[in-house]
């Protein structure tokens, strides 16, 4: 705008300029969950490169190699510490070169060890907020495994403390108004007149007292069974960090056997926790379905997937725990489509 620069260099200056640009955005617009590590490297060569090229077309580098530091700000993003540095040295190096053929030694020295140093401290912030940005999914995982184990431990309390009730109510309630509907019966055979209506009324009190002790020990063990489906919805509910979990699932899971339930929901509290973990994912699918032969549940996330499947600790666990029930589960996964649980167990009237 000067008119320093003019003739065929501006329309390489310019072009090398949105060049940047245009692999900048590329590059943050397509981030690295997507899996497409070889391209977000040729994006980010491709930034590196304008910016020389800026630099040299110009005939001037304080202000062009500026975009060296802004492309050593995003290394860590694809490459390793050790190549962050060693790409790092490379472009300090053609600095030195091209001040070294504009200025003397000297200078060419001072202006490269400045842009070094500026570089290493792009670095240097760009790996305390990946340091922090990491810890910061590790307290969310941790968080989210301590809610969840919270969640079920006072779940299992909810449904002990239900079946403790009702066997106190059968054991002793019910022991003993059983006693006395004997002793009544057996004194309304021994007794007549007016005492015997009033033992016959009494007698027939106890059994209707008796028969209301059974029913409210019935429900209490109906309500003791472990609530699945609540549980599942309390762990989808808790802090995931930019995770949003989505379930899909009927009004009730009929889960009879705590087994079971316990069993399915570990295998939820481990889709969720790798998918925190290892995924990168923004979103998660819990699916249950119930059907006449037993109970599936599918957990599919939009993160960055892989090549193959890793059977990590606690995917094995979880598959020897389903195969102890006659069941089974298997995952499925490919590079930029996600990973994907699938976990069945028969009812246990078929298990056995």
């Amino acid at each position: 705008m000067t008119g320093r620069l003019t003739g065929w260099p501006v329309v390489v200056w310019v072009a090398a300029w949105l060049a940047f640009l245009a692999a900048f955005g590329a590059m943050h617009w397509t981030p690295t969950r997507s899996g497409r590590r070889a391209v977000t490297v040729g994006l980010l060569m491709l930034q590196a490169a304008s910016a020389l090229v800026m630099v040299t077309v110009g005939e001037e580098g304080l202000s062009a190699g500026v975009l060296l530091v802004v492309v050593a700000g995003q290394l860590l993003a694809v490459v390793d510490s050790w190549s962050a540095a060693v790409w790092i040295a490379a472009q300090t190096a053609a600095l030195v070169v091209f001040f070294w053929r504009i200025a003397s030694p000297l200078s060419a020295l001072t202006y490269g060890a400045a842009y070094g140093g500026f570089q290493l401290f792009a670095l240097a912030t760009a790996a305390l907020a990946q340091r922090e940005r990491r810890a910061r999914e590790a307290l969310d995982v941790a968080n989210t495994e301590l809610q969840a184990t919270r969640a079920l431990m006072a779940e299992h309390s909810r449904v002990a403390e239900r079946l403790r009730i009702s066997r106190d109510l059968h054991d002793t309630l019910g022991h003993h108004l059983t006693a006395l509907s004997l002793q009544l019966d057996v004194a309304s055979r021994l007794t007549s007149g007016k005492a015997a209506d009033h033992v016959t009324e009494a007698h027939a009190l106890v059994r209707l007292l008796l028969a209301d002790v059974r029913d409210v020990v019935g429900q209490l063990r109906e309500g003791g069974r472990f609530d699945l489906l609540r549980a599942v919805r309390t762990l989808a509910e808790l802090p995931t960090g930019s995770l949003t979990i989505h379930v899909d699932a009927p009004d009730e899971i009929p889960v009879a056997d705590d087994e079971q339930a316990h069993a399915l929901l570990r295998c939820v509290q481990e889709i969720v926790t790798n998918t925190m973990r290892h995924a990168q994912a923004r979103h998660l699918w819990l699916t249950f379905q119930s059907g006449p032969d037993g109970i599936m549940v599918r957990g599919r996330d939009d993160g960055h997937g892989s090549g193959s499947p890793s059977w990590g600790h606690g995917l094995t666990g979880m598959r020897e725990r389903f195969e102890a029930l006659n069941g089974r589960l298997d995952v499925s996964t490919h590079i930029g489509g996600g990973f994907e649980v699938r976990g069945f167990i028969p009812h246990r009237q078929e298990a056995s």
